[in-house]
């Protein structure tokens, strides 16, 4: 049980669940902007956002683990802070 999950990762139709996340919400974001502030048509939103999923889906045949990447990614940008009063690298998460 624990191995499918491993080598399958989460997906929403093919494309891995955060980037796929990720494209909806800005997507629909930019769009409901516009027609509030412009009054134009939702059509060209979703074609873009069709596009940019079947970007991700090519992508995810590449590297299907591309939201675990992403997660690793942004807990390596986390700040540290240096809690032990040392020379060098002793640097504490």
């Amino acid at each position: 049980m624990v191995l499918r999950v491993v080598a399958e990762p989460p997906q929403i139709f093919w494309a891995p669940v955060l980037p796929a996340a990720g494209n909806v919400l800005i997507n629909i974001s930019i769009m409901l902007f516009a027609i509030m502030y412009t009054n134009v048509n939702p059509l060209p939103f979703f074609m873009s956002m069709a596009i940019g999923h079947a970007f991700l889906v090519g992508w995810a045949v590449r590297d299907p683990h591309l939201s675990n990447l992403i997660v690793a990614w942004m807990e390596t940008r986390r700040k540290t802070v240096n809690l032990v009063a040392a020379k060098g690298n002793k640097y504490v998460a």
